[in-house]
């Protein structure tokens, strides 16, 4: 039996980050795709009840920021963080911007606009029964906009939205700056966890549109991908 169990919705991208992990560290792991119906019964697991969840040797975590940390203990090499101070606090920031700002740019574009969100609808109800499918299709776009309304975004219009993500994708093209990576000379988690979101936000056809539009972004994306496990699914 597997010692590692990722628990997750496959097409997250806290689960795409911990996925990338793994494959960077060469490690071995079993998945559980949940379906959203099973999603109430994490809490058995885990008391936050989200995933993603990470079973490694017994124990039980969760979090995709914890969980990539527990994952670098546990495979040093290669290295998701350099030694210098202000390299891993640099790394730290670039994680939480992805999580907690990027994320609801590909939530909202994914699941609410109207040339998406049937596909990606279909996408994370993929491993639910019929029935389930059919009840959930119309509340997965309302809980999404709920969500995003309440952290501010989903309240803008589509071209502000779009024109925010420009904003963001014109700085990451300037922190590129010719560079192979965002901090120092090799991969790190600040890549892992920026790709993981923008993996999302290249699903939908106008985020992909702003991805294009700056040079250093796509090549840099599939420099990552390539040795985190490959594309995305977008």
């Amino acid at each position: 039996m597997a010692r590692i169990i990722l628990h997750q919705l496959e097409i997250s991208p806290f689960c795409d980050k911990v996925r990338r992990v793994l494959a960077y560290k060469g490690l071995d792991y079993a998945v559980r795709n949940v379906p959203m119906a099973d999603l109430g019964g994490l809490k058995r697991l885990s008391p936050v009840g989200k995933v993603p969840i990470l079973e490694l040797n017994g124990r039980v975590l969760h979090d995709s920021s914890d969980i990539c940390r527990a994952l670098d203990l546990h495979a040093p090499n290669p290295p998701l963080f350099p030694q210098e101070p202000k390299a891993r606090a640099l790394i730290d920031l670039l994680e939480d911007w992805a999580d907690e700002s990027l994320y609801f740019f590909e939530m909202t574009m994914r699941f609410t606009w109207p040339y998406d969100r049937e596909r990606w609808v279909s996408e994370i109800l993929r491993y639910d029964n019929a029935l389930m499918r059919r009840i959930a299709r119309p509340l997965v776009p309302y809980l999404t906009r709920k969500q995003g309304t309440a952290q501010g975004l989903a309240r803008r219009s589509e071209a502000d939205i779009l024109g925010e993500l420009k904003r963001h994708a014109r700085a990451l093209d300037a922190l590129l700056d010719g560079r192979q990576f965002l901090v120092g000379d090799n991969l790190t988690l600040a890549d892992i966890a920026v790709v993981s979101q923008l993996g999302c936000v290249a699903g939908s056809g106008r985020g992909m549109d702003v991805l294009r539009g700056e040079p250093a972004l796509l090549p840099w994306m599939e420099r990552v991908e390539a040795l985190t496990g490959g594309p995305a699914i977008r």
